[in-house]
Parts: structure tokens; C-alpha cells; sequence
């Protein structure tokens, strides 16, 4: 296998510079035990180093590839073995046997993962030559295909928790925008709730987009998909970090917004978000032109209720519309 796909491999495992884990360190613990080595690193080799992933009795971390045991290793499907070191010319001048920890005797078996690619080492080392017979051989790869076992393990379990976060934000967020969903905002209400005080109030704004069907039936639904997506960015950009958007359905949109003079403060929203959202736009290479109306429910701490807020921001949503769209309405109440 190329070195440039053996790396892939490597990358794939997302394994490099990771925290020691129980599971690799017995079988080191374990190597060094049955081998009466004073020595055991498993290690992962990229393209300059051999990282440690674990390692007994060393405290290093890692080491150059250049007159490295391990580099041999990789190169093969069996067990490599250095009985001297000092014997052999290939490492006779290496850094550990020079120096510090002076190896003498290796003996290393690739990690070899199933698509054929060796990424890595298990390998036992000493400061005194000596034999390897063949059972230790066959230990040493079973230990080597157990550690391989256990990596594949590892990175199934990281593909599952990958796939459940996915599927955790799908069910609460819009596929198509990418914003909130009508479950999360009402998570996001509840919230917005159990923080209003004397000083903080909640305003909930409904945002519905005028003249959006005809683009939509004339230009197609990609086009419209489009629409939606430049009007999400608008959205984003035109609200503060605090605030809550959310899309509830077709071209209807949603804001929380949580604050001390929220009615003032959620009119100046209004005027914004209607400004942002006439603005031209350049949907399937077409200048297309819509706006929006904006219907604004408040609550406070004396009204402690909001199951009925979504109906009353879609009521004054409503009477936005009647006078001609491009404006906002507050709900009152008795206007239902």
C-alpha cells in the first residue's frame, strides 16, 4: 500500500494526539508481562513520527521515523525482530540505542486494519539482547490483531455518537435553512420563560413573507427553497446572539426575543427585520423582490402563561397582513 493511502487510513481512525484509554493500555500492560520486557509501546505512525497511544515503561511520547525499529515494522505483515541492536548496521547508531532507554532487543508487530493498511506498532523492547521463538511470534500478532479489534471498536462507537448528534439536530432544526425547527423554539420558550423578571420580559415575534407563493409558483421550488435560505441568513444577520429564530413552516418564521422594554425594543426588530428582508435578492440568476409582515406578541412576569402566545403573535400577524403586509402589529388584547 502507497504511503499517501496508508495516512488516509491513519486519518480515518481519528486516533492521533488522543488521551490514553484503559483498553490500549492493558494490552501494553499487559505485553510487557507476558514478553518480561521492561519496554511496550502501541504506537500509530503519520507521516514524520511514531506517536505513543500508549506506552509501559517509557515516558516519551513519541519518536522520528528516520532509524526507527517501528518504520521496518510497518513495511511488513509478520513480526520484525532486532535480536542486538547493536549488532545490526540498520540501527546500530539509533537514538535509543545510543542513549537513553539503550535498546538493545525489539520485537514489534504491525497494526494492520481491515482494509490492509498497517497505521501502527505493538512492540516490546529491552537494554539486553534475546530470542523471539515462534510462539512469541503468534502471541505478539495476537495481541497486535487484538489492539486492531479493539481500534475498530473504538471507531464504530465514534460513528454512532457522530450519528446520534446528527440525528439529535435533525429532529430539532429545519433541513432546508437550517434553523431552529417549531419543537426547539418551543424549547427555546420554555427557557425564555423561566428567566422573566420585574425587568425582563418576552417578546415573540411571527414573521410571514409577502408575495413569497408567486415566486415560488413561478420560478419553481428550488427557487423558492433558495428564497428561504437567503431570507435564514438575513434572519441571522440581523439579530443579536441572545435572541431565538426558528422557521415554523413554509415561508413563516419565528422570533424570541428576551429583555428589559421589550416592546421597544422588539419594534425596532420589526423595522429592522422588514428593511433586511425587502431588500432585493438574486434567486436562479433572477432579481426577485418580496417582503414581510411581522406580528408581535409580549409577556411578562404577570402573565406567567404560553401556551396561548403563539396565537396571540399569529393574530397580530394577521391584522399585519389586512393593512397590506410590509409592516408589524402588536397583539391587544379583546383584537382576537
Amino acid at each position: 500500500m502507497d504511503e499517501a493511502t496508508r495516512l488516509r487510513e491513519l486519518v480515518r481512525y481519528a486516533v492521533l494526539d488522543t488521551p490514553p484509554e484503559p483498553n490500549f493500555d492493558r494490552i501494553t500492560s499487559i505485553a510487557a508481562a507476558v514478553f518480561d520486557q521492561p519496554i511496550c509501546t502501541m504506537a500509530f505512525a503519520d507521516a514524520e513520527r511514531h506517536w505513543f497511544k500508549s506506552r509501559y515503561g517509557v515516558t516519551a511520547t513519541e519518536m522520528p521515523r528516520q532509524l526507527s525499529f517501528c518504520n521496518c515494522t510497518i513495511r511488513g505483515d509478520d513480526v520484525f525482530v532486532v535480536r542486538d541492536a547493536l549488532a545490526d548496521p540498520r540501527f546500530i547508531d539509533a537514538p535509543v540505542v545510543v542513549g537513553p532507554p539503550h535498546v538493545r532487543f525489539y520485537a514489534g508487530a504491525p497494526l494492520i486494519v481491515p482494509s490492509g493498511a498497517p497505521i501502527g506498532t505493538l512492540c516490546v523492547l529491552g537494554p539486553e539482547p534475546s530470542d523471539f521463538d515462534a510462539k512469541q511470534r503468534r502471541v505478539l500478532l495476537d495481541l497486535a490483531h487484538t489492539a486492531v479489534e479493539l481500534l475498530e471498536a473504538r471507531s464504530r462507537q465514534m460513528r454512532l455518537t457522530e450519528r446520534s448528534v446528527e440525528i439529535a439536530h435533525l429532529a430539532q432544526h429545519d433541513p432546508l435553512t437550517k434553523l431552529a425547527n417549531r419543537r426547539l423554539f418551543s424549547e427555546h420558550m420554555e427557557e425564555a420563560m423561566s428567566q422573566v423578571g420585574d425587568e425582563r420580559q418576552v417578546a415573540v415575534l411571527f414573521i410571514d413573507l409577502d408575495r413569497f407563493k408567486p415566486v415560488n409558483d413561478s420560478l419553481g421550488h428550488r427557487a423558492g427553497d433558495t428564497l428561504l435560505q437567503q431570507v435564514a441568513e438575513r434572519l441571522l444577520a440581523n439579530l443579536r446572539s441572545t435572541d431565538k429564530v426558528a422557521r415554523i413552516g413554509g415561508d413563516e418564521f419565528a422570533v424570541i426575543q428576551l429583555g428589559p422594554q421589550a416592546r421597544r425594543h422588539a419594534a425596532d426588530m420589526a423595522v429592522r427585520l422588514i428593511t433586511a428582508l425587502s431588500e432585493p435578492y438574486q434567486v436562479e440568476g433572477r432579481t426577485v423582490s418580496i417582503s414581510a409582515s411581522i406580528g408581535i406578541a409580549l409577556i411578562d412576569q404577570r402573565q406567567p402563561w404560553h401556551d396561548q402566545i403563539f396565537r396571540h403573535a399569529d393574530n397580530a400577524l394577521y391584522q399585519a397582513k389586512s393593512r397590506g403586509g410590509g409592516t408589524y402589529c402588536f397583539y391587544e388584547a379583546g383584537s382576537s
